[in-house]
């Protein structure tokens, strides 16, 4: 029923000539009727012209409504009002009458436009809330697909770890951070232009404020984030969260045996349209030409670097004045994958 209603009032055409030319087709037309019917309407000379006053204020504005009373009353002065053709009333009760009928007629016109400019506030309304459900139903069936892919993932990293290790724990330790990682994207998703984005400073910060909690504890490392507050989609969002995740664990686990103090550093930028995140430490640095682990976690950063269009560089870390030791680790990926 709202719709119908919203399609038999379309907008108020901006022309000033096409509101008043159409105005005053409307009292013709009311005139030409009142005219043919006047043996039978003699007693009621204004009759028609109000709805087609009501009509015109609804379809256009209260100028258009004025304009059709001035009409209106000209033309029932001059037609239908005694003496006819003189622009006089001769009768009290018709001076009476065209009084009342001048009042109600302006009247009519001030209440249909605060009618039209209601219906037109429902009118946008219904198109905003249409547009938050289509936005709504968008949103569902990109959430829909990408928890269907994670779950492939997830799935795919958890039969990969089955096929490389033998301890479970790790296995299940493992699966818990990668799952971890997808629960931060969702709870910072949000939406512009259509689009899923994840900021990747809150994310890649809170990321790091959660490792330090959970798996510095009391140890002596510093775990420290420089993010530049970049928009990611959800895909680009999980594969750089994993990726991050992987490289500041492993950090902690292999970088500082034996209660050895130091630092990990991540940061993440964008430089000339590739993205650029950054994983450093001051540990042990690399003691043969591999890291150390069961290589599980390194086989799955290499294939989420290959999603991203990417590389990740794993070398030993390039040393400052007074420092030595360490490694940092490199992804760069287009912007946008």
């Amino acid at each position: 029923m709202e719709n119908l209603l919203f399609q038999l009032l379309p907008r108020t055409p901006r022309s000033l000539w096409v509101r008043y030319g159409v105005t005053v087709a409307v009292i013709g037309v009311a005139t030409a009727l009142r005219y043919s019917l006047d043996p039978v309407l003699r007693a009621y000379p204004f009759l028609l012209y109000i709805p087609a006053i009501f009509l015109v204020s609804l379809l256009f504005d209260r100028a258009s409504g004025y304009l059709a009373v001035v009409l209106s009353c000209v033309v029932t002065l001059y037609l239908f009002i005694e003496p006819k053709y003189q622009f006089a009333i001769a009768s009290p009760g018709d001076q009476l009458a065209f009084i009342i009928y001048t009042g109600l007629g302006f009247a009519i016109a001030a209440v249909t436009e605060t009618l039209r400019k209601t219906l037109d506030a429902l009118h946008d309304a219904w198109e905003k809330v249409a547009a938050a459900d289509r936005e709504k139903d968008l949103m569902l069936q990109e959430i829909h697909h990408r928890i269907r892919n994670d779950l492939q993932l997830i799935v795919a990293q958890l039969s990969l770890a089955a096929m490389r290790s033998d301890n479970t724990q790790d296995i299940v330790a493992g699966t818990i951070d990668r799952i971890g990682v997808l629960a931060r994207v969702y709870t910072r998703l949000r939406r512009i232009e259509g689009a899923s984005i994840v900021n990747a400073k809150e994310f890649l910060e809170s990321l790091v404020e959660d490792l330090q909690a959970g798996m510095v504890g009391v140890r002596p490392i510093a775990l420290s984030a420089r993010v530049d507050s970049l928009d990611l989609d959800m895909g680009t969002a999980v594969a750089v969260g994993t990726i991050a995740n992987e490289l500041v664990t492993n950090a902690v686990k292999y970088a500082f045996p034996d209660g050895r103090a130091g630092w990990i550093d991540l940061t993440f930028r964008m430089e000339d349209g590739v993205c650029i995140l950054d994983v450093r430490d001051n540990g042990e640095g690399l003691s043969s030409a591999e890291p150390k682990g069961t290589g599980l976690g390194r086989q799955i950063v290499q294939q989420l670097a290959l999603q991203l269009r990417g590389t990740l560089e794993i070398r030993p870390r390039e040393e400052g004045p007074g420092e030595s030791g360490g490694v940092q680790a490199t992804l760069r990926f287009p912007a946008g994958s």
